[in-house]
């Protein structure tokens, strides 16, 4: 048992995702996803904050998908979007505070059947 929880910690780690920054205030991460989903999140400084973009992607079945973005381990929005036989993907934006020091973001989506979605990334300190 404590090698499969091993691994499974492991693998988990491996599919997270590796976030890059593309110069200046902009970061993107691959998201782990279970079969028949894909993700990616990219953060991106502004002015007036962190805009936070999370596009998700269903190539198997439709139905409601419930997201949560997480700001430095506090919950900073819950949506409520669906994907249709003619809309098969969807991308959520918002705007959050750029907290003193780098920004972690983590966006957890459920989908039907309980097929889910988890990327993360950090955006550096600007300053």
């Amino acid at each position: 048992m404590a090698r499969f929880l091993l691994l499974t910690v492991v693998l988990l780690a491996l599919l997270a995702g590796t976030a890059r920054a593309d110069g200046g205030d902009d970061v993107r991460a691959a998201g782990s996803c279970g079969r028949g989903a894909t993700s990616l999140l990219r953060l991106q400084g502004r002015d007036d904050g962190i805009e936070v973009r999370f596009r998700l992607r269903q190539t198997r079945g439709r139905g409601a998908w419930r997201i949560t973005v997480v700001h430095e381990n506090r919950v900073a929005a819950r949506v409520t979007r669906k994907t249709t036989r003619s809309e098969d993907s969807f991308e959520v934006r918002r705007t959050i505070p750029d907290l003193p020091g780098s920004d972690a973001v983590v966006v957890h989506a459920w989908g039907p059947r309980g097929l889910g979605c988890r990327a993360a990334a950090t955006l550096p300190d600007s300053g």
